[in-house]
């Protein structure tokens, strides 16, 4: 459990391992405190300086991965297996096809349920949106994780990170 691979699959069936990529997957660290220590350990802030640069929000490091890391570890605890999926999709104001990808993946009821981490600008979600408009007969609930309150918005559930021990 150092690592966590997600493990990227080349159709959202729920069956997820049939489909399952393996050489193309994403690694998560096991532990997000060594990870931030690990990306810390070179950085001439001393632990003072540290804490507070997390405290009021001025760390200076990509958040997203920081909390995408969170998100697999917290799954991974809950039992599941980490997915992703990578899509093409073209809307027609698009000239070219272009690529998304859903960062996480499960089952529940049959269906894919597909998780969006976000550490900002959670209201824009082209990459959430384009998969349910490509794979909409396959989706049960989908998530974003978040860093602000609980709440229901257009079929979307907004969950806040600490609850993705709920899933």
């Amino acid at each position: 459990m150092i690592g966590n691979a997600c493990i990227g699959v080349t159709s959202p069936e729920i069956s997820l391992e049939l489909y399952a990529d393996r050489s193309n997957f994403k690694l998560y660290m096991g532990d997000t405190g060594l990870l931030v220590t690990q990306i810390m350990q070179n950085s001439e802030k001393t632990e003072t300086d540290l804490y507070k640069s997390l405290i009021f929000d001025r760390l200076g490091i990509n958040q997203g991965m920081i909390l995408e890391n969170i998100a697999a570890q917290m799954l991974r605890a809950n039992g599941y297996s980490l997915y992703y999926h990578e899509f093409q999709y073209q809307t027609d104001s698009q000239k070219n096809m272009n690529k998304y990808e859903i960062d996480f993946l499960i089952v529940r009821k049959k269906k894919i349920c597909p998780i969006e981490v976000k550490s900002s600008g959670y209201t824009n979600h082209k990459s959430f949106d384009y998969f349910a408009m490509k794979y909409p007969i396959k989706l049960e609930d989908r998530y974003i994780l978040y860093s602000k309150d609980l709440k229901f918005e257009n079929g979307i559930t907004y969950l806040p990170f600490y609850m993705t021990c709920c899933l």
